[in-house]
């Protein structure tokens, strides 16, 4: 199942079931740059729930899906990550490393409030 997409007023918010895999995360992706009605404003993807299905090996085939929907005159500077503490943090992290050519700042937060601080910034 997609992440569930909710447009808030300074953001855009993207929740993951629990389990959530690659698949999953590469119809949000679309999803977000691809569905009329989507606002480009930074976002913050929730991955409490989710991620156990993702391997490191998977990363690398994020990272390309991430630069293949990433729109060319998109105006998206940040996504958030929030995640929860452990494997997920380690993934996330190892995301950003392999992110760093993609034309959006990635940052890791273990709450929902320390990231909508960083997005409106």
């Amino acid at each position: 199942m997609a992440p569930k997409i909710t447009i808030k007023k300074d953001y855009i918010l993207v929740e993951t079931k629990a389990g959530a895999d690659l698949r999953e995360i590469r119809q949000g992706v679309a999803r977000l740059f691809y569905v009329k009605g989507i606002p480009q404003q930074n976002r913050i993807w929730i991955f409490h729930k989710g991620l156990q299905n993702i391997s490191g090996s998977d990363l690398v085939e994020l990272r390309h899906i991430v630069k293949e929907y990433y729109p060319v005159d998109a105006t998206i500077k940040k996504t958030a990550l929030v995640v929860a503490p452990g494997w997920q943090t380690e993934l996330a992290e190892s995301f950003i490393a392999i992110a760093t050519d993609l034309p959006q700042t990635f940052k890791v937060f273990s709450n929902l409030a320390d990231a909508e601080n960083w997005v409106k910034e």
